[in-house]
Order: C-alpha cells, then structure tokens, then sequence
C-alpha cells in the first residue's frame, strides 16, 4: 500500500515539469538552449528535446517557462521542432554530417629472399 502512494506522489509532485512544458536548460554543454519536456522519468528527471540533445536531464538544470504546447508523450524530435516553430520558437536543427569512409592501409607481403646456392 504504502508503494502505490509513492508513485501517487511521484507523478503529481512534477506539475512544474509537465509533458510540454517550455524549458531552458541552464547547466551543460546545452546551457541557454530551448527545449520541450517529452517524458517525467521520476520526480527528479525528464527527458528534454528541442534545441538539445534528447536525452535525460536533471530538473535542477532546468529553468521552466510559463508556456506549455500540446505534445505527446514521448513524441519525436522531428515533431518536437514543427510543434516550437509553430509556436514561434526559433529552432536550430544540427545537420547530420556524413563521415567518409577511412581508407584502408594496404598489406606489404613480405619479400621471399632467394637462397644462394
């Protein structure tokens, strides 16, 4: 009994971070950077993405925003992006870089020496 409240509390003590919650990150590398909570992990992380990286962040490295847009739960960065354009929020989308492929370094077989006889 005692764990089923537990989790009662765990989930409605988050309502700071809810799913769709604007946020911005104030710690890491993506320091200063929008984002979207996509998922409450447990009450002390979410899982952001936006002008991140998606991944899991503490929420003590997040600033919350007023603001809070419809989304689903665990929805996809690509729907995350046309969701905050919408919304009039400026997107950075990184480009993939293509890495090429490394050339392979060529074998020298060995040189048979002829014995003089």
């Amino acid at each position: 009994m005692f764990i089923l409240y537990e989790k009662e509390n765990k989930i409605a003590g988050n309502k700071m971070f809810e799913v769709g919650r604007i946020v911005i990150k104030i710690a890491g590398r993506d320091a200063g950077n929008t984002a979207l909570v996509i998922e409450e992990i447990d009450k002390n992380h979410v899982l952001i993405d936006g002008n991140v990286r998606r991944r899991k962040c503490n929420i003590s490295h997040l600033e919350p925003k007023n603001e809070i847009l419809k989304i689903k739960k665990g929805a996809k960065t690509e729907d995350v992006h046309k969701i905050m354009s919408a919304a009039g929020i400026e997107v950075l989308i990184q480009k993939k870089v293509k890495r090429s492929e490394k050339k392979k370094p060529v074998k020298k077989t060995p040189v048979k020496k002829k014995s003089k006889e």
